[in-house]
């Protein structure tokens, strides 16, 4: 009897561990992509994407692969990029009332990454629809509006390193 109240024991904490409370506010949307890129910024990848996990509705081996492969391309970028300084959050935008984009860099000693955590509301919840990183930092200026920036593909653009 001692065995299966250790077994049940054990289950319900496995079970209570895995779900996770639901993003019920923009707030809640915020909260989890700064726990993500908290750790992206230290270079913890794939706790990064573990703490998502619960709010993206995709299935897990295809999330574990996402955080295999940032890790392996961003370790590979090191010696360009220099040593990882942490991160900062830039800016958010909603469209309507269903989508929400929260974007942060991860600095590095001489390039950042552009990150791109999104959020979609079907309904009463928000859930992770996209995470996308990339180094294109100068789309940024873009983003936040810079008026001086050229239009897209009007001129030639050099980026370090």
């Amino acid at each position: 009897m001692k065995t299966i109240t250790f077994i049940f024991a054990i289950s319900a904490i496995v079970v209570a561990s895995s779900t996770a409370a639901p993003l019920t506010s923009e707030k809640d949307a915020k909260d989890l992509a700064d726990k993500f890129m908290n750790l992206v910024g230290k270079g913890s990848y794939r706790e990064a994407f573990d703490q998502v996990k619960p709010h993206w509705p995709l299935p897990a081996p295809e999330i574990d692969n996402m955080a295999y492969q940032t890790e392996t391309q961003l370790k590979m970028v090191t010696e360009r990029f220099g040593k990882l300084l942490g991160q900062e959050f830039i800016q958010s935008n909603s469209i309507g009332k269903s989508y929400l984009r929260y974007i942060y860099i991860q600095k590095f000693e001489n390039h950042a990454t552009r990150w791109m955590v999104v959020f979609y509301r079907p309904s009463k919840e928000w859930k992770v629809n996209a995470i996308n990183w990339d180094d294109q930092t100068h789309e940024l200026f873009e983003i936040k509006g810079d008026q001086n920036a050229p239009p897209n593909g009007s001129s030639a653009r050099a980026t370090s390193p």
